[in-house]
């Protein structure tokens, strides 16, 4: 495929005029914008589909708007699910984890045994 030359100083680029029209009134919308672009330059064939590209690419340049954000969408079985529900305890369960952790040590061996038994799904 060729490579598309570069368009000389005359000739009409949509994306060019779009930042230009936006760095002097960034509070325009896209119908607005498109609205000046033609009244700009009425002899000019515009695609609309392709002005809402430029027009959010051009904003997107000149940093009036930032763009999407990035949703990360978890994928079921993709690992534990995190519970937000409080879970009360009572006093015989908390003696019986104090005693635990007196054989075992430390938290973090208390804990990484019960993560082995959930793992193993040893009740």
């Amino acid at each position: 495929m060729a490579k598309k030359t570069s368009a000389r100083s005359g000739e009409f680029v949509m994306a060019r005029e779009l930042r230009n029209i936006l760095s002097e009134s960034r509070d325009l919308s896209g119908k607005q914008a498109l609205s000046v672009l033609k009244e700009r330059f009425p002899k000019e064939k515009i695609n609309e589909n392709s002005f809402g590209v430029a027009f959010s690419g051009a904003r997107r340049a000149l940093g009036i708007s930032k763009g999407r954000k990035k949703v990360r969408i978890r994928k079921p079985g993709a690992g534990p699910a995190r519970s937000t529900a409080v879970v009360t305890v009572d006093i015989e369960t908390l003696q019986a984890a104090r005693r635990y952790l007196t054989q075992v040590g430390d938290a973090e061996r208390a804990i990484s045994a019960i993560k082995q038994l959930q793992t193993l799904q040893i009740g």
